[in-house]
Parts: C-alpha cells; structure tokens; sequence
C-alpha cells in the first residue's frame, strides 16, 4: 500500500482532536450525505495542493475545492487548528508519519503551518511553527522525511465525482502521461499516445459487458495539423451493430462517459494511490457491481491502491460476494463508516468484514435497509 493511514482533525465536521483512519489496499467509504465522506477524501488532495508552498494550508485549487478556512474550519472557528496528515512506508520499509496542523493568522490573513508531528520508525519528533529551526526534536526527522512525505503525494490521484464529457476534440502532445485530471479532463490525450492502453480499456469494456468500443482517431490531413494544431477525437464503436456503427462520444449516455475515466486511471496506475468520488454516478445497477471487479483486479495486480467513496449498495455487495467467493481477502477490504455523534462532529469507524463476506456486527444505523423497508412498509 501507498498510504497506511490518514489523519483528520478540525476540517468541516472532524473536531480537532486529529482522528487516525487505517487503510487498505481497497478502501471504500460511505455514510450518509454530509456526514463527513469528502472532507476524508480530500486529505491528501488538499495537502497535494499545498505542497508547492507547504506552509500555507492551500484549501482550494485545481484537485479540490475546499473555500476559505472560516468555511471549512470546524465550527467556523478559526480559532481551531485543521490537521492533515498520513502515514506510510519508507522505500526501505520503515513506517513513517507526518500530521501537520494549520492555524489562521489573522496578519497574514492565512492559514499557516503551526505544528508539525514527524514519525520515522521508533522515532518521534515535533516542530513548532512555519519552518524546522533550532534545537526542536523534530528537525532532524523533518529533514529526513519531508521529500519523501511530499513526494508520495505525487502518487496520489484524484478522480472527482463528475467527471467531464470527452470533448469532440483533443489537443495532443502536450505531455500528459500518468493522470486523467480531477474530471477526466486528460484522459483522451493519454489514450491517444499509449494504443496498448486502448486495448486494455476495450478488454474491460468487454468485461463489463458496455456495448462499446473506444476508438482514437487523427486527422486526416496535414494541412489541418499545421493550421489546427496536433489533436485527436475520442470516438465510440457501437457494438451492437453488425457491422459496429462509429458513434461520438457526446451521442452516448453520461454513464459511459462517467465511468471511462475511472477504467482508464486504473489501468494506466503503477503502485499509485487512486481517490474515487461517486463510481456509480449514472450507472445502472448491473453495471455499479461490475465495477468492483475492476477495482479488485486493480489492487490484486498491484497497479493502485484505491479509496472510493460511494453510496452504491451494489458495488458494496458485489464486493463483499467476491470475498465470500474467495476472490477478495478481506484483509484487502476495508469499509469505512462516517456518521455524526451526538454533538455533530464526524467518526469514523471500520466495519469488520468476515471471510464468509459478511459484515460481523451488521449495517450501521440501518444503512442500507431503505430497499428492504420500501418493499415490506406498504403504501405511506
């Protein structure tokens, strides 16, 4: 795994005793609306977009969107620190831990770097204020891991949960490699360099049973790339027609278009760690299960780690039967639960999953019993 663990505190509903949420390699996370699900998610996002300037708390930029601090400090207290932070492995296989908490100060009219806690194996250390100095006991260990700290962070990628369209056209060689962007913004360009990787999406367009082919096609004539420019179009095969029928990408329903983004990031990952919004946004049933057997084939083949968060019952279920099957270790299966306490500040708890793919102590609250309570209440 990328990333063992997470660390949370004073963002949004999260009160700013900073709370630890262990990983696995397939992470998935669901509660109800406003819970406290995409704060979780955008930790590393959020800290990704501070590392160019990393003592200042970056809340909004191109991965995630978090406003100012007052409207996302918990409780509107800017007062309270927000924490962010994750543990990991060393390449040489130490586990290692950084949490950094971020203070308003009102002078700078930011949020600024005010505590650092470093963790490199058995040794501990902290750091007071923006920048390591000093005697403090943590300025070594800072040294020793803030590359490696930040530097993971460039493994982490971030799929949000609407996705863009395919536009028409794409303009091409413009470098992209590794990721399809936040909307799935990148995904044409990179597909149009990398053929194998179209064979690749198309294998798992057969799996899932889409109907469909992706196609990449270039101009046709020169003329147009001197005066348009290199690009490309992402185009569709309708395989339901015998011959398949080419069909353009806009002319098909949103939940192709939603769900190519994620089939490509996972199969073009290597060892990275991938954060998914809402899969099943537009997918029909069939499809929202089928997914999970993308997601496994991308954990079990070490190509990402994955943290989901969903409100898909079927991709949970499907899950869930494949480690009943044998499929899936459930040791490779965590299910994150967030709710509120009394007090409105959000937990977190892992629901324990058994190796006959069930859930040891039950749904929590009822969650995912509404289907159950609408075919069995009546009318009312």
């Amino acid at each position: 795994m990328l990333i063992r663990h997470l660390i949370i505190g004073g963002l949004r509903a999260y009160a700013p005793a900073p709370q630890r949420i262990d990983m696995a390699p397939l992470t998935l996370v669901f509660g109800p609306n406003s819970a406290g699900k995409s704060s979780l998610l955008s930790v590393l996002p959020m800290l990704a977009q501070t590392a160019a300037r990393p003592d200042v708390l970056t809340m909004s930029g191109d991965l995630v969107e978090g406003g100012t601090f007052r409207m996302a400090v918990h409780r509107h207290d800017i007062g309270t620190p927000v924490t962010l932070g994750f543990g990991w492995t060393s390449a040489t296989g130490v586990p290692r831990e950084a949490a950094i908490s971020f203070t308003w100060d009102p002078r700078r009219r930011a949020a600024i770097r005010s505590h650092t806690r470093i963790v490199d194996g058995a040794d501990k250390g902290t750091i007071s204020g923006p920048r390591p100095w000093g005697e403090q006991p943590g300025v070594a260990l800072h040294w020793r891991v803030t590359d490696e700290f930040w530097g993971t962070l460039d493994r982490v990628h971030f799929v949000g949960p609407m996705r863009a369209r395919a536009e028409r056209t794409t303009m091409v060689g413009q470098g992209t490699e590794e990721y399809v962007g936040p909307a799935g913004e990148e995904m044409a360009a990179i597909l149009h360099g990398r053929p194998d990787l179209v064979d690749e999406v198309n294998a798992w367009c057969d799996r899932l049973d889409l109907g469909y082919h992706v196609r990449m096609l270039d101009p046709i004539s020169e003329e147009i790339v001197i005066t348009a420019g290199e690009f490309a179009v992402l185009a569709l095969e309708d395989l339901r027609h015998d011959p398949p029928v080419l069909v353009s990408s806009r002319g098909v329903g949103y939940g192709i278009g939603q769900l190519l983004p994620i089939m490509v990031q996972s199969l073009l990952s290597r060892g990275d760690l991938i954060l998914i919004e809402q899969p099943e946004v537009h997918l029909h049933p069939r499809l929202q299960a089928a997914v999970g057997d993308l997601f496994i084939d991308t954990v079990a083949s070490g190509r990402a780690q994955l943290l989901v968060e969903t409100h898909s019952e079927h991709l949970v279920l499907r899950l869930l039967r494949r480690v009943r099957e044998g499929r899936l270790d459930p040791a490779d299966l965590a299910i994150l639960y967030v709710d509120l306490d009394d007090e409105g500040s959000a937990f977190v708890r892992r629901l324990e999953v058994d190796r006959d793919g069930d859930l040891v102590d039950g749904w929590p609250g009822g969650f995912f019993d509404e289907r159950l309570g609408e075919v069995l209440g009546g009318l009312g």
